[in-house]
């Protein structure tokens, strides 16, 4: 599987890959992928969404288009306050602090509110209303292992 591993990211990162894609599935597919979340994330997705994470800040910062909201992989505290990776859909993010909301996929309670560092993100998923999205690196890796597991 280590010798899969580069390849599976060359594969998740590529245009041509990313283009033969199926059309992004939004936040719950990622919600779901969190929550099967092997306790050790890949490295290299990690190294791609902590290197671009900067330019999903200021695009944040500068104004999203109507209809695009940005969503982070984070490590922080539940509402039961245990450690866990979530899914959070970001509100506000003023100097290395986000506000937002943790995203669950059953549950019919409002979303819980959380603050987290920056330094807590592991990814970050920029969801446009026409359905396009950036980043999301873990989840297209995790997508792409799924595939293949499917396909042996």
């Amino acid at each position: 599987m280590r010798v899969l591993r580069p390849i599976l990211f060359f594969l998740c990162t590529s245009p041509l890959v990313v283009a033969a894609q199926p059309e992004p599935a939004g936040p719950w597919q990622l919600v779901r992928q969190v929550t099967q979340a092997p306790a050790t994330l890949p490295a290299l997705p990690l190294k791609e969404a902590h290197r671009t994470l900067g330019g999903a800040r200021q695009q944040f910062r500068q104004g999203l288009p109507a209809g695009a909201q940005l969503y982070v992989v984070a490590r922080g505290l539940n509402e039961a306050a245990t450690p866990e990776l979530l899914v959070v859909r970001v509100q506000s993010w003023q100097g290395p602090q986000l506000k937002g909301l943790i995203m669950r996929a059953e549950t019919t309670a409002p979303p819980a509110p959380i603050e987290l560092p920056e330094s807590a993100v592991q990814d970050w998923l920029l969801l446009f209303g026409t359905g396009r999205e950036e980043g999301n690196y873990l989840g297209k890796y995790w997508d792409l292992e799924e595939r293949l597991a499917e396909q042996e």
